[in-house]
């Protein structure tokens, strides 16, 4: 006899890659931040104007800097998130 489950499956959405976050934001500042964190991304492109038209290479290398710290905490705190969810839906079955 075949045991069919009556719970609803629900899907998760899949992790994001901490090194291709790292990568993006590396090359590409606040635009690659956008991966990780849409707010993230926009907050960071409009400080970046700021910066950038100062002008000066060590505010311009910290904000980088800032950005790729920002987007690798920011997947990593996606993928926990997805993973208590994902663990809650396993340990409702």
């Amino acid at each position: 006899m075949v045991k069919i489950s009556t719970q609803p499956f629900t899907s998760l959405p899949p992790y994001k890659s901490v090194a291709g976050a790292l990568l993006l934001s590396a090359f590409f500042g606040p635009v690659g931040l956008l991966y990780a964190s849409f707010w993230g991304g926009f907050t960071m492109i409009a400080v970046g104007f700021v910066v950038v038209s100062s002008k000066l290479f060590y505010p311009i290398a910290l904000f980088w800097v800032i950005c790729c710290i920002w987007s690798v905490g920011a997947v990593e705190s996606y993928n926990k998130k997805i993973l208590r969810a994902a663990q809650q839906q396993t340990a409702f079955q």
